[in-house]
């Protein structure tokens, strides 16, 4: 759960800095959809920060659906990064490839949870 905590601040923050434009994305800005870096911001807060906030809450509350939830988030963050790397072209940057190892370590982490265990 932390590391969806994390997530989602990071993910809040990264959006306030591509809406209000402190965050520049040199050339790359231009391969965004739309050319936009405050629709990229509102997708960044929807998906990586939203998404998260909600799995988190519902597994503080012990919902039932949180547990796959997390493992939603764990994909979607590698699917995201994935995108991200298509879309903004190489050379990968070093937070990529740590976010995209945060996304596969929250989908194990999940996927533990979901594997019954054996006595």
């Amino acid at each position: 759960m932390w590391l969806e905590g994390l997530l989602a601040v990071g993910a809040y923050g990264g959006a306030i800095g591509l809406i209000s434009g402190g965050l520049d994305l040199g050339e790359a800005s231009g391969n965004l959809p739309f050319g936009s870096l405050a629709f990229a911001g509102v997708c960044l807060a929807l998906v990586n920060g939203l998404l998260p906030t909600l799995v988190l809450i519902g597994a503080l509350r012990q919902r039932r659906w949180a547990v796959p939830g997390h493992l939603v988030v764990g994909l979607t963050l590698v699917a995201w990064i994935v995108a991200q790397v298509a879309i903004l072209g190489p050379p990968l940057h070093p937070l990529q490839a740590i976010y995209f190892a945060w996304g596969w370590i929250i989908a194990a982490l999940a996927a533990r949870l979901l594997t019954p265990q054996r006595a």
